[in-house]
């Protein structure tokens, strides 16, 4: 198949850092074409989630190594019978971890270097450490999720640049120093979460677990806005606006950081407001073994150190909470 194309007649400069997607983008517009009819050239039959011959394809057409631009775009397989991920030279467990459908941006950074971070494609990093701003999923100007197949990475589907919204909140200090950490845990640069735990009190296994288990262990314990919440499995498996990931964070890491020094009563109350079902998930089909491990070690405080908490149900006020595992297993997997 590969004999049949040809490489394309601007040639486009790879950036370090820089999405797949992105740069597939950019290759588009400087020669004249949508993304989608780049796709359809390929022979790809979607941009969401990439074969191993699409993207040698892809890398044949923009003229970039192929092992450079598969480790940036996005592969499904199974495992197991059970879906898995791949982004970034990391395993990823549960769909909900990554921004497939719709991209997410730093309207800064685009117009400085023109090109979307690889990052950004991680739905748990909601914030820009480099402009200390949010990121951004929605055109200010349409409202229009934005989407991969618009004419330029700087430029919305209607047409017009993006820009921040003078209504656009500030990401905190801990928020900043997670996606900061988040950034250098998916580089594999300690010395960068190293930094984020001493200043912001973030927590030390952010430093041994892999991205999806980091991002699936602070979803559990901050979706949940209130004492025994009931939430859907539709729900479970959504990926929230940068705004809504940053209060999840936040509180997130507010309650992980609470179960410290705290009294066996004290941290049953804090059950109430974690979604169990996600972090025994984590605990029972982690893709890592730190990540099982440190999703048992917390359900084990939150059990009042019961020797095998998985054993037990996700519980809401000491009753079952009937079939929301189940559930939640089918629509992820």
């Amino acid at each position: 198949m590969l004999n049949d194309l040809q490489p394309l007649p601007v040639a486009v400069s790879a950036r370090e850092g820089e999405s797949g997607l992105g740069f597939l983008l950019r290759c588009s517009h400087a020669n004249g074409v949508t993304l989608s009819e780049l796709a359809n050239y390929a022979g790809a039959q979607s941009i969401r989630w990439m074969t191993t011959r699409d993207a040698e394809a892809f890398a044949f057409l923009a003229g970039v190594s192929p092992e450079w631009l598969i480790t940036r775009l996005k592969y499904r397989r199974h495992v197991d019978r059970r879906r898995r991920y791949s982004f970034l030279g990391w395993d990823w467990g549960s769909v909900a971890s990554l921004r497939v459908k719709h991209a997410q941006v730093c309207p800064e950074c685009l117009q400085e270097s023109m090109s979307c971070k690889a990052e950004w494609e991680v739905a748990a990093a909601p914030a820009c450490p480099v402009h200390q701003t949010m990121l951004i999923d929605r055109c200010p100007h349409c409202g229009i999720a934005l989407s991969w197949q618009r004419p330029a990475v700087e430029i919305c589907c209607c047409g017009r640049y993006l820009r921040r919204s003078a209504a656009s909140a500030r990401p905190s200090a801990r928020i900043l120093a997670w996606c900061s950490a988040m950034k250098g845990r998916l580089e594999r640069n300690s010395a960068a979460v190293v930094a984020g735990v001493r200043t912001c009190a973030l927590p030390s296994w952010l430093n041994h677990i892999s991205p999806d288990g980091a991002s699936r262990l602070i979803h559990a314990f901050g979706v949940l806005s209130r004492p025994g919440e009931r939430m859907s499995s539709a729900r479970a498996v959504e990926v929230p606006s940068p705004d809504e990931m940053a209060v999840i964070v936040e509180r997130g890491l507010a309650r992980v950081g609470s179960m410290l020094g705290q009294l066996s009563e004290e941290i049953q109350t804090l059950r109430l407001l974690v979604y169990e079902p996600g972090l025994l998930r984590l605990a029972k089909q982690g893709v890592e073994a730190a990540d099982q491990e440190t999703a048992r070690q917390l359900l084990k405080m939150l059990d009042g150190g019961a020797s095998d908490p998985l054993r037990h149900g996700p519980r809401r006020g000491g009753r079952p909470a009937k079939g929301q595992l189940e559930l939640f297993d089918r629509v992820e997997g």
